[in-house]
Order: structure tokens, then sequence, then C-alpha cells
């Protein structure tokens, strides 16, 4: 706890975690009563939560997390809409908070709840892409590249490049894109965000046979067109065609 004047506040602490890690490690120092705000280190940072510390089971160790307010989803808070909103850059380190930063990074946090800053304010990494002939061949024929929104519905949407450089070893990096509906492209660019084949596959039904979300559409194709990722040909009869096949166990349905 901290003292202002007569009144004790509890303190604010700033704990870090990697995207893999399932939870955040309490340091002794941290207290029941007290407050956390959680950041995960993605490549632009993110605020998964606020969380009050609260006593632990019994049969466990040491204190909790429970989420409180402001509540944050499941596609998290971008930590720079939060730091242009306080006017000032915040630790990335496990640190505890003075109370007036405390105070306006909760306010901060919250507001972006309500009101989340558009992604392209904070994100520019997808600022410079443009729809290549390739992509754009495989979207008039396929439509976006991750939901499969058809484009040749009376309400075409615009397509836009989404970045997804593949690193291939230590040494080389490819600028890869893909064609995308603007509502995917929000998505892609959430603060917790899935990966393109993350979005595509989710939107797609688990397989029957071994439960994975790793359906690949069979089609024929008819067009000179590539096909998009997730799509595979198949020469059987259309009668004989499965919809599906699970690019994990190659059940077919």
């Amino acid at each position: 706890m901290e003292s202002t004047g007569d009144n004790w506040m509890p303190r604010t602490h700033i704990l870090v975690r990697e995207p893999d890690d399932d939870g955040y490690d309490l340091p002794g120092w941290v207290e029941v009563g007290e407050r956390v705000v959680g950041l995960v280190a993605t490549g632009l940072w993110a605020v998964d939560g606020v969380y009050d510390v609260v006593d632990g089971d019994r049969r466990r160790d040491g204190p909790n997390l429970s989420p409180t307010d402001p509540f944050v989803d499941h596609c998290g808070v971008s930590l720079f809409a939060v730091e242009a909103r306080v006017r000032r850059a915040l630790p990335r380190t496990i640190t505890t908070l003075e109370v007036g930063l405390a105070d306006l990074t909760i306010a901060a946090i919250r507001a972006e709840t309500i009101s989340p800053t558009r992604w392209y304010r904070v994100d520019h990494s997808c600022a410079s892409e443009g729809v290549t002939a390739y992509d754009a061949a495989i979207a008039r024929t396929w439509g976006c590249n991750t939901c499969g929104r058809d484009p040749r519905t009376e309400f075409t949407p615009r397509f836009e490049a989404h970045r997804i450089g593949l690193r291939i070893d230590a040494r080389i990096d490819l600028d890869i894109s893909i064609a995308v509906c603007p509502s995917c492209h929000e998505i892609l660019h959430q603060p917790l965000a899935p990966t393109a084949a993350e979005l595509m596959y989710g939107l797609r039904p688990s397989c029957p046979g071994c439960g994975a979300r790793h359906a690949d559409i069979v089609t024929v194709n008819h067009s000179d067109a590539p096909l998009p990722i997730g799509v595979t040909t198949s020469s059987a009869p259309p009668g004989e065609m499965p919809d599906f096949v699970c690019g994990s166990c190659g059940h077919e349905w």
C-alpha cells in the first residue's frame, strides 16, 4: 500500500509475460489487495487485463490474480494506444507505478475498452502494402484469404494487403502478403491477434476424425488463378468429392 496524505492506496504493479506463457509469475513483494496491469510482450505489446491480487487457494502457495474493472476482452488493448492517451511511455518490465501514473493508466485502459483506437493508428506494419497482382487474382476468384467472402456478390469487399512475413531461418525473412477483407484485416491487427492461419482455420469446422482445426477446402479449380492457402483440388467426381480434408490427419468429410 502507498500513502497519499491520510489515505492508503493499493499499489499498482506492471507484470510482463510472453505470448506463449499461461500466466504471470507474481514477485514476492506483490501483496494481496494490490492491483496488477498485465502486459504481453507481443511485437506491438498488449495489455491483456487489469487484476486484483487476491488470496490464493489454500492448496496452493501464494496469492492469485482475479480480473477486475476495467475488464479487457480476449482481443487485448494496445499498449501504444494506452501510452498515447497518457502521453508518456510506460515501463515494459516488472515494476510498480507511482500513484498518479497508475490512475492515468487505468483510465486509459478503460477508455480503450470502450472505444479502441483504430489499429492503423498504432500499427504501421501494413501501411505501405498494396495488393499484388498475384494476390488480386486469388481474391477475385476465391475471395478473402481468411474468411473466403465471395468476391462475386453484388457488394464486393475492398480487399486489403495483410503482411505475413515468413522467417525461413535466422538469416532470411520473406515479405509475403495476402489479400483479405477489411473485417478480417482488423481482426488480424487486434492487440492479441490470431495469425492469418489461425483465423482462417478457426472459421472452418473442426475435423470429425482428430478434432484439429485444420480443414482445407476441397474444390475443382476451373480457373487459371492460383489456389489460395487452405484450398486444395480433387479429381473425384462431383458427387464423391468431399467438402473438406484435414491437413493434420487427412480425414475427408
